[in-house]
């Protein structure tokens, strides 16, 4: 009678043995490190942007050179200059670029060694940004340096095989390092950073002084349609300075926020204003303040519903007194405080044409933070598209909380307006943005604090 189990594990041994056997004869009939070649490359092929600040200092680059392929030999890998690849680039891209100046640089490693165990190895090339500077001013690319590496053994691959140098020289700034746009959640961060750094070696002391312009506020609303208000003065304190002391590159200093901070929409921008540097204690104008770069910080708050029980409509454009059943069509309904009930734009007997204006008396001046509309909603035939408002102290000058848009949904729409403090409120639906002569609206709301 046959075993099975024996077999089986005799079967399976015999199977780990020859696996082995093939394993051992694959790993040495293929080895080709003594047989296929070395493939060399250089790693940053192509054209090679280089900016250095113009701080009476040398700047140094490295020429990364790669290997590829089975090959343990050596070789030496040697960088030239190539004028004649220079000259088929400004032919191919119709450029006019200019062979950068021998006294400018210096191939302090033109040479790379490669032994049997190196992979990637980089030469170096030394050039000087005030001479370049010198010659092209500052923020532009006129000259560059072609260098094609040879190879003194091995192949070199010839897709691979140079690098163009193209040689950028800025005036040395002083800038904000953590510049751009940055929500703020107000309940947990009372603490803004400002950080301010120079990216080169800094020899200075530097003193800086920031400032907070509303044109950075109206800039940024301008582009990206919002409504954001100045914060106010005394919302925040302001560190008194700045200071960077020679050695270091960065520092921080920080905004603190009020901890009563009102409700409301607001931009804190920041920006250098001017900066005092000082090297070896006398005075240099040879550091400029970044003036392109900001922070902004948004702060939102939202504000609590104002109290409208005393509320009057001063005047509406149009509303619907009888079509509607009693109790929903005219502008009070706007501002009943009943979710029931709605004002409707005139529709029986004819239309009312756009735009449309109410003018809302809070009967007291109110730190406006945002405001809400409720829409009539309900599956209601409400083709509102465009909303816009406006705030005023005394009824005649009025100055423009915002344009949003409108959706006739069932919930409130919270409208993040320009912060100001105001009696009057005028809903404005505009003859634009795809506004018809047909409009409904349940509740007006203001949030924020009555003053």
């Amino acid at each position: 009678m046959v075993n099975k189990n024996a077999v089986m594990k005799n079967t399976k041994l015999l199977y780990i043995l020859g696996l082995l056997v093939s394993m051992y004869s694959c790993e040495k009939n293929n080895d080709l490190s003594d047989k296929a070649d070395s493939i060399y490359s250089v790693a940053e092929n192509g054209m090679k942007p280089l900016l250095a600040y113009d701080i009476d200092e040398k700047y140094k680059t490295e020429l990364w050179v790669q290997k590829g392929g089975f090959g343990n030999d050596n070789n030496q890998i040697i960088f030239q200059v190539a004028p004649d690849i220079l000259d088929s680039l400004n032919k191919e891209d119709g450029t006019s670029y200019q062979l950068l100046p021998e006294d400018c640089y210096s191939l302090t490693m033109p040479e790379v060694g490669f032994t049997k165990e190196d992979r990637l190895l980089a030469g170096e090339l030394t050039y000087d940004p005030t001479k370049i500077a010198s010659l092209s001013g500052y923020n532009t690319v006129r000259y560059v340096l072609p260098l094609q590496a040879k190879a003194t053994n091995g192949k070199l691959n010839p897709e691979r095989d140079r690098i163009i140098l193209a040689f950028e020289v800025a005036q040395p700034i002083v800038t904000i390092a953590n510049g751009g746009f940055q929500h703020v959640d107000i309940n947990t961060i009372k603490l803004l950073p400002v950080e301010i750094a120079v990216p080169f070696t800094n020899k200075w002391n530097i003193i800086c002084k920031l400032k907070n312009d509303q044109s950075l506020v109206d800039e940024y609303n301008a582009s990206n349609n919002t409504f954001f208000a100045l914060l106010p003065t005394d919302q925040y304190v302001a560190p008194a300075k700045i200071e960077l002391k020679e050695g270091e590159n960065t520092s921080v200093v920080n905004y603190q926020l009020s901890d009563d901070l009102l409700p409301g929409n607001y931009l804190l921008p920041v920006q250098i204003d001017e900066i005092d540097a000082t090297i070896g204690g006398k005075p240099t104008d040879v550091l400029i303040p970044d003036t392109k770069t900001s922070i902004l910080y948004a702060l939102i708050k939202e504000g609590n519903k104002v109290d409208k029980s005393a509320w009057s409509i001063v005047s509406a454009t149009t509303e619907e007194p009888t079509g509607e059943g009693v109790g929903n069509g005219k502008a009070i309904h706007l501002i009943d405080g009943n979710n029931e009930t709605f004002w409707h734009s005139k529709w029986s007997g004819g239309n009312t044409p756009l735009p449309y204006e109410i003018v809302i008396d809070m009967k007291q001046n109110v730190h406006v933070a945002q405001i809400e509309l409720l829409p009539r909603g309900r599956g209601s035939n409400n083709p509102l598209q465009l909303v816009r408002f406006e705030g005023s102290m005394d009824n005649s000058k009025w100055e423009n909380l915002g344009s949003f848009a409108f959706a006739n949904q069932d919930k409130p729409l919270v409208y993040a307006v320009k912060s100001t403090k105001c009696r009057y409120i005028k809903l404005i639906i505009p003859d634009e943005g795809g506004n018809q002569r047909v409009a409904a609206i349940r509740e007006l709301d203001v949030r924020g604090v009555a003053l």
